[in-house]
């Protein structure tokens, strides 16, 4: 399992409270577990791990403590980590691609390469997309949304970055306003308006899929949406 960056202080505490009343700090950390966002989630869930590793490691009576230990909140709290960090599902068909993965929360130079190759007219930097997978990432941990998602709905609705739309008003994302495609002053405003309206679908309308979203006619319109999701999974597979 990947262990997250975390916050000295955190930890330190973390440390300090399971000494002192393992069970019921182990409990409390659990419910906040729970209820915090991705990120924060996998850094409280590591102090707790560390923090009763310690307290096993220094404890003159260790065993007698793992017997007082609610066993339960190690083990579920791990299966959910090891589900989300080290078994990850193979993406086969829209069914897998969830509009909220943190799978993909690293942003590194690799799939940015392969972002690139993928554009059209890359030649002095004419192409709008061309190195904006940073963009993407950054603005898809804003709304905590799937930055590769977001990337090939960009890919798919700008032609790869060719699309009148794209170069004339800076709409890679096919976004519509009141009078027809929005006009952005620049490409990332665009792109963060592309994470917030899928965070929304996600959030409010309860959309959970590629295959939900594009069915749902929210984002492209029902009569495409075969067509629509081949071209974006043909995006999500090759940066997947």
């Amino acid at each position: 399992m990947k262990i997250p960056q975390i916050n000295s202080l955190h930890l330190n505490c973390a440390v300090d409270y399971a000494f002192k009343s393992g069970k019921r700090v182990l409990k409390e950390a659990k419910k906040c577990v729970n209820h915090a966002g991705s990120k924060s989630r996998k850094a409280l869930a590591t102090a707790v791990f560390v923090s009763g590793s310690l307290t096993l490691q220094n404890a003159n009576k260790s065993s007698a403590i793992v017997q007082r230990l609610d066993r339960d909140i190690f083990v579920r709290t791990s299966m959910y980590l090891s589900n989300r960090t080290m078994k990850v599902p193979v993406i086969k068909s829209a069914k897998d691609v969830l509009l909220s993965d943190n799978r993909y929360e690293n942003f590194d130079k690799d799939i940015n390469t392969r972002f690139n190759k993928l554009l059209l007219s890359r030649k002095a930097g004419k192409n709008p997309l061309n190195n904006k997978a940073g963009v993407f990432f950054e603005k898809a941990d804003k709304y905590e949304v799937n930055p590769v998602l977001l990337m090939s709905i960009a890919m798919t609705e700008s032609a790869r970055g060719t699309s009148k739309a794209s170069i004339i008003k800076n709409n890679i994302g096919g976004i519509m306003g009141r009078r027809g495609l929005r006009r952005f002053e620049k490409v990332d405003d665009c792109i963060d308006v592309m994470a917030q309206t899928i965070s929304n679908h996600h959030n409010k309308r309860n959309i959970n899929t590629l295959e939900e979203l594009a069915y749902s006619g929210k984002y492209c319109d029902k009569s495409v949406a075969d067509k629509w999701i081949k071209h974006v999974m043909f995006y999500v597979k090759k940066l997947s």
